[in-house]
């Protein structure tokens, strides 16, 4: 796809209805489901239909108007934010939907699909399986670094292009692996060749619908990933998470709450760093904060995929709440936020 192309729908390219059926007919889940990440997810629409709502669905996506709607879909978490600002747990997905932007990144030294693809490498659990969606124009400039990348984290690979017309409009190709302890691939330098020659011209299998799945993902982590953030802050976001409560009116007289005013939305890193300064039930210049706090116990199963035993733990969690109040009103009049 051309660099220009990508740049005017903001290097965001979904992966297409018919696509999404014949990369499912690939993929084989277990019953009780799986941990699943996007870490380019857009609405959301792609990975819930490849991997259904009986999966842990986790996804990332750096538009916050797309991120906000996948957030009302049936996902664990959505992240909004760069993929590259992530900080997330190693070894955790058993399976992912990697479509990343098809460009260069700031300097022209790497491509944002090479970069999402190498970081995926770091969170994908032993055995688990990739599903990588990238232009083949990716290969006419860095094909043999990729490829040693591919090779040397997965087993069992499969380089397809899509069928018609779907290839003709962004050249578009499907990888395949089964994550594997990192090694280093050796080969000769004409082999190389060959394989990149392959890709960029077009010269691969076709992805077609399958009879019987080829790929096994393993059942890994149902739904809990210890760090799973992102370091950015996106006022749109911001604004989303506080939403009216009536909880603050009930504390407080309405003339009260009327005499303040906040000069701008709060997102959870400055709330908690509000709460440490001992603002939470007390008023500061301009703003007023109420919170308390919620106990709750979390199960949860992991499977070590080579012994194949199971262990179960209950983890007790605190959470804080906190009640604020914004410049601006809602819809209902009220200027009155839970933010979680």
């Amino acid at each position: 796809m051309a660099r220009l192309a990508s740049q005017a729908i903001m290097q965001h390219v979904p992966t297409q209805d018919r696509i999404r059926t014949i990369i499912k007919s690939y993929l084989s889940f277990p019953a009780k489901g799986t941990t699943c990440f996007d870490p380019c997810c857009g609405e959301g629409d792609a990975i819930l239909e490849i991997c259904g709502d009986n999966n842990f669905l986790f996804g990332m996506e750096l538009h916050s108007g797309r991120a906000l709607q996948a957030k009302e879909k049936p996902f664990v978490q959505v992240l909004a934010g760069p993929f590259e600002n992530c900080i997330i747990s190693n070894r955790v997905f058993g399976f992912s939907l990697v479509n990343p932007p098809y460009d260069w990144m700031a300097g022209g030294k790497m491509r944002y699909e090479e970069v999402f693809m190498g970081r995926m490498n770091n969170y994908m659990v032993q055995r688990g399986v990739s599903c990588f969606i990238v232009p083949t124009s990716l290969f006419e400039y860095r094909g043999q670094d990729v490829l040693k990348m591919i090779y040397g984290n997965y087993n069992d690979v499969r380089i397809l292009k899509y069928p018609e017309p779907e290839f003709q409009q962004f050249r578009q190709i499907v990888i395949f692996g089964v994550k594997k302890p990192a090694e280093k691939v050796t080969a000769s330098n004409e082999w190389w060749a060959e394989e990149v020659a392959k890709i960029t011209t077009g010269d691969l299998p076709l992805l077609e619908l399958q009879a019987e799945p080829l790929y096994e993902v393993p059942y890994i982590n149902p739904g809990f990933i210890k760090t799973f953030r992102v370091n950015h802050y996106d006022e749109v976001l911001a604004k989303h998470e506080s939403q009216t409560l009536d909880f603050l009116e009930k504390l407080k007289p309405k003339a009260t709450v009327k005499n303040l005013t906040a000069p701008y939305y709060l997102d959870k890193a400055q709330l908690a760093l509000l709460a440490v300064g001992g603002y939470i039930d007390g008023k500061m210049p301009g703003h007023y904060l109420s919170g308390r706090y919620e106990n709750a116990e979390i199960a949860t199963t992991e499977l070590d995929v080579d012994s194949g035993e199971e262990t179960y733990t209950i983890r007790k969690t605190s959470s804080s709440v906190f009640y604020i109040l914004t410049k601006d009103p809602d819809e209902t009049g009220s200027r009155l936020r839970e933010i979680r």
